[in-house]
């Protein structure tokens, strides 16, 4: 069984039953807006882009950080439901993993760049990054399990494995990385994750 892992969204716990159609609407724009580069904006810039009341947006969330904070977990956690609905119909647990990786390490994609290019600043950030890292290595653990009992792959520690596996995207992006390594950090941890695991098949 995968392991729980903890992550509150103070924000979203407190506010999400109050969210009104006008309020759904607003984060599917600001999305779209914030692949534009938002950190630069202020709350009265970005409700002006966004075409909505100061006060709309101030329900949504009481600051620029914790709105950013939120639109950026809603779109990893979409992300995250994309790739386990994709491989929901393999049945073997190496090529379960391959699928599943390729995709979540989408999120240090180029898609993404703007988007994190500032959100270490962000309070709350790590605490966030850390629940969807920890929720892939504890995926990725469950998977190896299995493959391991199948014999798909060596008996290895597979603890650490998932650990290794479920960073090497984050590691990758961050900025003393980023700049050392020829490609990008989604194609870098593709890469390294496929003769990883193509290491331990049997």
């Amino acid at each position: 069984m995968m392991q729980k892992v903890e992550y509150q969204n103070n924000l979203t716990n407190k506010r999400t039953k109050i969210y009104t159609k006008k309020h759904h609407e607003t984060i599917e724009d600001l999305e779209k807006l914030l692949e534009k580069g938002v950190p630069d904006l202020t709350m009265s810039e970005i409700a002006s882009k966004l075409k909505i009341s100061l006060r709309t947006l101030y329900e949504i969330a009481p600051s620029k950080d914790q709105l950013i904070l939120m639109t950026m977990d809603n779109i990893l956690k979409r992300l995250g439901k994309h790739a386990l609905d994709s491989v929901s119909n393999i049945q073997s647990p190496i090529e379960k993993l391959e699928q599943y990786l390729i995709i979540v390490n989408q999120a240090v994609g180029p898609k993404f760049n703007i988007f994190l290019k500032d959100i270490e600043k962000i309070n709350g950030s790590k605490k966030m990054a850390d629940y969807h890292e920890n929720f892939i290595s504890n995926y990725t653990q469950k998977l190896l399990d299995d493959a391991v009992k199948i014999n798909e792959i060596k008996k290895i520690d597979t603890k650490a494995f998932s650990i290794l596996l479920g960073g090497i995207g984050r590691e990758f992006l961050k900025e003393k990385n980023r700049f050392l390594i020829s490609n990008s950090p989604e194609e870098s941890a593709n890469s390294i994750t496929s003769i990883i695991l193509n290491g331990i098949k049997n």
